[in-house]
């Protein structure tokens, strides 16, 4: 007997009727980007993960790489991440001019291991400062530590890019410190969900993701209202307003 290790079917099945009520109107409207049935799945990710705003683009990757290009990285910068992931996340980091650098995994979650990235972001400190970034991934649909690399992301004053392709919906037993306005439960211990407690969490509807679609979609989450802004300019060719493109970042 052969068992597919993905089938998509019994969903499509099941749902069949809603798909179909749901293209229709997509068509039937003639709003083919963006439109307003973006927006409303925009707004209903940003409330169910906890975040201010939401910004759909076309594909998890393109998701890491608008949030890395929001960031202003310059060439030869680099960014902060895991080995053990998709192919994407490394390969956001290199289409935006800048140099992936590997911190190993933690043996128990095989998610990126804090205590390796504070070896390497102390190294960098006594350096040139080249790290910019940090970008966890959130491996299986479980969470990096969070607490952990939000400290050293306060300590060394650099963003967390969340990598939740695989993780939306996760939930972390989030600490916050005391010692950062950023954190406002001043160390109280409060579930959060992936993409809500970095600078920004980048999701993935590929068909075989957690939450998947007809095609490929991503989305970014963040809570910072000027980043939100320069992320919905980036993903319209830099454009803002219509026709006047403002950004040309590459």
């Amino acid at each position: 007997m052969k068992v597919p290790l993905l089938d998509l079917q019994p969903q499509t099945e099941f749902f069949r009727e809603q798909i179909i009520k749901e293209i229709t109107e997509v068509v039937d409207s003639t709003r083919y980007i963006l439109g307003p049935k973006v927006a409303k799945l925009e707004q209903e990710i940003a409330e169910y993960s906890g975040a201010a705003a939401a910004i759909g683009v076309s594909s998890g990757t393109d998701a890491l790489v608008a949030s890395l290009m929001a960031l202003e990285l310059q060439p030869g910068d680099q960014v902060l991440t895991t080995p053990y992931t998709f192919f994407a996340t490394m390969g956001s980091i290199i289409r935006v001019g800048a140099v992936p650098v590997f911190a190993d995994v933690d043996a128990r979650t095989l998610n990126l291991d804090p205590a390796r990235a504070a070896e390497i972001l102390a190294s960098d400190a006594a350096g040139e400062r080249k790290i910019k970034a940090i970008m966890p991934v959130h491996l299986f649909g479980q969470c990096a530590d969070m607490s952990a690399l939000m400290v050293l992301a306060c300590q060394y004053d650099i963003p967390v890019i969340e990598d939740a392709a695989q993780a939306i919906g996760a939930e972390y037993p989030f600490i916050g410190s005391a010692e950062s306005a950023e954190f406002e439960n001043g160390g109280e211990l409060v579930w959060k969900k992936a993409g809500s407690m970095g600078f920004a969490g980048c999701f993935s509807f590929f068909p075989s993701k957690n939450l998947g679609c007809m095609g490929d979609g991503g989305m970014i989450t963040t809570c910072d209202a000027d980043f939100a802004e320069t992320l919905r300019c980036y993903r319209n060719h830099g454009a803002k307003p219509k026709y006047y493109h403002t950004k040309t970042k590459h």
